[in-house]
């Protein structure tokens, strides 16, 4: 069979524009490389995570006492199927301000995991988490001060139920700079005294094949074995619910959706650009296809042809895409996930979904555009082709336009015939200032919060309390009820906690809020009202997770409290609504440093400076994502700006070089046709700034949902400016290739014209 004698075009086409073929190669290979790289590192960390939490037998739940509970207790729990263990810890101290919590060796539950080293030997070693360790810069043969004593680092490890570093459940974002975990032997534990010791235990359900709504009714009867013996909680929770467990997968889930929803919008960008570019062959060919159709070519060989080179560019893209990101990427990706959580050691496999998605999704995406396209754009007769008529409707009235200079009517005739070109330059312009505006608000947006949370703050210290104890050395400390409730939050089909303070009527502290006992109704802090989208007059239902008793409540106001999920009310009307005592309390609130003379009541206190603990670890956790986002960006600006504005050049060179003949300088010429692209560059800047915003703030709205808290979304005026500014920056090093292309453009060119 003799091989079709189009295909010798191919080489003269790569030739003539071999620009816009590299630009778009090199988008598409960047694209596929980061998906293919992403997607091995997700599946590899989530084939890792899985197993790890199998091997490892991690718990179902936990739950946590005022002190030690009774062998005889232990086994009413196991009489429902259930197998507890005891995990005690302690708290302690590690530089200014870090705390690890130190546990002994598991043997049944949680079991720990060696990354680098060994675990501890004898009572002078300890094994760190590896994320606290290596955040902190704390290598393997280090030595740590804990409760005045050195303890040496004898290795790196990995705990099943700490793959996320959360201090505790109701913090906002894990912490690696200020929270970790250790591991010493049983004996290395012996020395701690029962004052420090936290009495926690996990426990597992005996059949692991036991379904996710048949775990939960199960727990429901250990909470219940525990109450019904008067066992004082201080923590009870399912896995499911623990942050420290379920954040990384929840984090894995949601990821892998987004990175396919962008890499799917950029190649679809991309596939209407091929579109747009052979759209423009065509037009310029038109009179070779005409006499091609005339010489018996069929209308199916010509589109075969014409979709040729978009279809090998994209094959080539995909190719190299692939072995870029299954060997240089995956180091990007392993980094942010190992950079965030504590994670057991991965491989890097080729997955067979991954490849579809990376390869044959990409080709059909091309295929299928640019063949609907094509169609319609052949769908005329031969002569027609001959003719230069391309459009069906010859009869269309021209666009009148504005009495103006000529050459502002010029410019604006330039953008009517180039207006399905400059409408993709415009979205491309709009989705990658998205992403753009993504990785720049990421730091005033942290920065910002922290702020607002120690301009905002109650009292310079707080100190939570194990039971009231009377303390008169600081004068200005006042008294309050601290009690935690959850309410059922339906974004994220789950219970968050809320914490509720209940303050004095006369508060000095919080002077501003109604606290009459007389006065129904409660203040959401502005973060919980925004979360749970509730406005005053509206009601909501929390519960005791311990006890299921239910409590609705009445929203009658909003306080503006930056610093976490919370509800204000009368002291007086809580402690009655708890069943407390009405002088009860386990807390004061105070700008003073409080000196306890007994340290065992001491619960906790939080301070203005956690908050900047806070920013910390939400800095590190996105410092990655920001110059990715960056770069991403430019590249789709780069990109879309040169071949679409290319081939306005290329579509009118025929009429530049007329320009030229007619007398019309370079610099008028320029003037003419690259400030009207130009002006639609800035005009699509400006005018897609408020959709950018509206799409920042529904992209943050998905994100805030995985968290337990709520940040407030703030982008700050100036970014706009930035957006502004890079995409023009772009465009100018684009137009400068331009203003060297027209100046090429010969005027003898303007006598070989055929039309």
């Amino acid at each position: 069979m003799m091989r079709n004698p189009l295909r010798k075009r191919y080489p003269r086409d790569l030739k003539n524009n071999y620009g816009r073929y590299i630009a778009v190669f090199l988008m598409l290979m960047a694209t596929i490389a980061l998906m293919s790289g992403f997607l091995s590192v997700s599946d590899g960390v989530q084939e890792a995570f899985i197993k790890n939490r199998e091997d490892c037998k991690l718990e179902d739940g936990l739950f946590t006492s005022m002190q030690e509970i009774p062998q005889e207790i232990i086994r009413k729990i196991e009489l429902t199927g259930t197998q507890v263990f005891e995990n005690y810890y302690v708290n302690e101290t590690v530089e200014a301000g870090k705390t690890l919590r130190v546990y002994k060796d598991r043997e049944h539950i949680n079991l720990v995991t060696v990354i680098e080293g060994n675990m501890p030997k004898g009572n002078k070693e300890i094994a760190l988490e590896r994320l606290f360790a290596q955040t902190n810069q704390i290598a393997i043969g280090d030595s740590v001060q804990i409760s005045g004593k050195k303890l040496k680092v004898s290795g790196y490890v990995c705990l099943p139920d700490y793959s996320s570093l959360f201090e505790k459940n109701s913090d906002i974002m894990m912490d690696s700079f200020h929270f970790g975990v250790g591991i010493v032997t049983e004996e290395a534990f012996a020395d701690y005294t029962g004052d420090s010791i936290v009495y926690n235990y996990s426990y597992r359900y005996k059949d692991q094949s036991l379904s996710n709504d048949q775990k939960r009714e199960k727990s429901k009867d250990v909470r219940e074995k525990l109450v019904e013996n008067n066992v004082l909680l201080t923590n009870f929770c399912l896995a499911e619910d623990n942050n420290s467990i379920s954040f990384v997968e929840d984090d894995l889930a949601s990821d892998v959706p987004l990175m396919k929803v962008l890499m799917y919008m950029i190649i679809i960008i991309m596939a209407f650009v091929f579109s747009i570019v052979i759209s423009s062959t065509i037009d310029s060919e038109a009179t070779s296809i005409g006499t091609l159709l005339a010489f018996g070519y069929s209308k199916s060989e010509i589109i075969h042809h014409y979709i040729g080179l978009p279809i090998i560019v994209t094959i080539c893209s995909a190719v190299v895409g692939n072995l870029l990101g299954y060997t240089a990427m995956p180091n990007l990706f392993t980094g942010m996930y190992y950079g965030s959580y504590s994670l057991p050691p991965m491989k890097i496999r080729i997955n067979s979904e991954a490849l579809l998605l990376t390869t044959a999704v990409p080709i059909l995406i091309m295929l299928v555009i640019n063949t609907v396209i094509l169609t319609h754009k052949l769908s005329i007769s031969p002569l027609q082709f001959l003719r230069r008529e391309l459009r069906k409707r010859t009869n269309r009235k021209p666009v009148k336009l504005p009495k103006s200079s000529f050459f502002s009517r010029f410019r604006l005739r330039v953008i009517f015939q180039n207006r399905v070109n400059y409408l993709t330059l415009g979205i491309g312009i709009f989705f990658a200032s998205v992403i753009l505006m993504f990785g720049l608000c990421i730091s005033p947006l942290i920065e910002h919060y922290v702020d607002s949370i120690q301009k905002n703050t109650i009292s310079n210290y707080q100190y939570i309390l194990k039971y009231p104890v009377e303390y008169d050395t600081i004068k200005t400390s006042e008294r309050f009820t601290l009690k935690s409730l959850d309410t059922y939050y339906k974004p994220a089909h789950k219970d968050i906690e809320v914490v509720f303070y209940g303050i004095n009527e006369k508060s000095v502290y919080v002077p501003e809020l109604e606290l009459s006992a007389k006065n129904e109704g409660v203040y959401f802090s502005d973060g919980l009202a925004k979360k749970l989208n509730k406005e005053v007059g509206d009601k909501v239902v929390f519960q005791d997770s311990y006890t299921k008793e239910k409590y609705t409540m009445e929203l009658k106001g909003i306080h503006y409290y930056p610093a976490g999920l919370a509800v204000f009310m009368s002291q007086k009307e809580l402690n009655k609504m708890l069943d407390y005592d009405k002088e009860y309390f386990n807390g004061y609130f105070s700008n003073d440093e409080i000196k306890f003379e007994d340290d065992n009541a001491l619960l906790t206190v939080v301070t203005t400076k956690d908050m900047v603990k806070l920013g910390d670890q939400m800095s590190s956790s996105f410092s990655q994502m920001a110059p990715l986002c960056l770069g991403i960006s430019i590249i789709i600006y780069l990109v879309l700006m040169y071949l679409l504005t290319k081939i306005v050049i290329d579509k009118n060179a025929i009429h530049i070089s007329f320009m030229k003949v007619f007398g019309y300088e370079e610099n008028e010429i320029r003037k003419l046709y690259l400030t009207s692209t130009t002006l639609v560059v800035i005009t699509s800047l400006l005018v897609t700034l408020p959709l950018v915003k509206i799409t920042m703030y529904k992209c943050f709205e998905l994100v805030l949902i995985k968290i337990s808290g709520y940040i407030p979304i703030y982008v700050p005026t100036y970014l706009y400016l930035e957006i502004v500014l890079i995409g023009l920056i772009s465009y100018f090093a684009i137009n400068y290739l331009h203003v060297k292309r027209i100046n090429r453009i010969e005027m003898s060119d303007a006598l070989k014209n055929k039309e």
